[in-house]
């Protein structure tokens, strides 16, 4: 019998073509969007890893310190929803918006690096937040077209534990070179990483 062909790469939903039966490339798309799920996490918990040195650096108190990553979730909330309609519209290649999301998030993580004071630390911070709900929003359902019913816990229990090895990563690492270096040099090099590995969200 025929293999299906990957209607993936015009955006379109799978389960409409071929419902209940996986997708060619089901496991790589797994494990791809797994590990960027993994870097998303770690970047997000890179300021709790690094609090007190921003506090320090910037002359803060604890409330505003606790503003850029209320900025941040403020944004995630507003921008899930439009993310969430263009998904559902299936207007655009997904991977595209995937691979845009990725970067997106990972520059401006670096770039909070760079932040000299609280409203630039906000503004930067929560820019972040667009790039994170455009990927929160995508992916799952990108999983959920390559398997069928029967196996999309498995796929999502795998997908959904890079939540906390991801959170306890980038905290670990924001931790141990924000006291080696300083905490913008934590922000820059755990940002690094997701630009590169945006390509892969192509490739899938």
């Amino acid at each position: 019998m025929t293999k299906p062909k990957n209607y993936l790469s015009m955006g379109m939903k799978l389960s409409n073509k071929f419902p209940n039966t996986r997708q060619l490339g089901a496991k790589y798309a797994l494990y791809v969007l797994s590990s960027i799920n993994l870097l998303n996490f770690a970047d997000r918990y890179v300021p709790s890893a690094v609090k007190q040195l921003i506090i320090d650096d910037l002359k803060l108190t604890d409330f505003q310190s606790s503003l850029p990553n209320t900025g941040m979730i403020v944004v995630y909330m507003i921008c899930a929803i439009i993310f969430g309609l263009l998904n559902d519209k299936e207007i655009y290649d997904r991977r595209v918006i995937l691979w845009l999301a990725i970067i997106f998030w990972s520059i401006f993580t670096a770039l909070a690096g760079l932040a000299t004071n609280l409203t630039s630390l906000i503004l930067l911070r929560s820019l972040v937040g667009v790039g994170e709900a455009a990927y929160g929003t995508i992916a799952p359902p990108m999983i959920g077209d390559y398997y069928p019913f029967e196996e999309r816990n498995t796929a999502y229990g795998i997908y959904f534990l890079a939540i906390p090895i991801g959170g306890a990563l980038g905290y670990a690492i924001g931790a141990v070179i924000g006291s080696a270096f300083s905490w913008r040099i934590a922000f820059i090099v755990c940002g690094g990483p997701g630009i590169i590995a945006a390509i892969t969200a192509l490739t899938i």
